[in-house]
């Protein structure tokens, strides 16, 4: 009895290493077109096992369940930039998309 609570514990322990740590992510609609067919949607945050910010943008078509074309996706380079600035970035790099399906801001 004594080994197999020995056992369960670094089961359990091992769960809480940094390298099975959750990705901090989190998801944004950033606006529709006049007619609910298209949603921007803005997923950024912290990937796991990466200490650099991203921002990935992507236009889905709601009416059909799936994106359209590719998004834009930007990855923080050094650890000092912050998720502020890597956002500003991808919004600022999607307008001409976002135009395109009749989609502001």
């Amino acid at each position: 009895m004594r080994r197999l609570y020995t056992l369960s514990t670094i089961f359990i322990l091992s769960l809480f290493k940094p390298e099975n740590s959750q990705a901090l992510v989190r998801v944004k609609a950033l606006g529709a077109s006049p007619r609910g067919q298209f949603v921007a949607l803005e997923e950024y945050g912290y990937k796991s096992g990466n200490k650099y910010p991203f921002s990935k943008i992507r236009v889905m078509n709601v009416w059909q369940n799936k994106y359209v074309e590719s998004g834009v996706h930007i990855i923080g380079a050094q650890e000092s930039e912050d998720l502020r600035s890597i956002r500003k970035k991808a919004k600022d790099m999607v307008q001409q998309k976002l135009k395109k399906f009749n989609i502001s801001m």
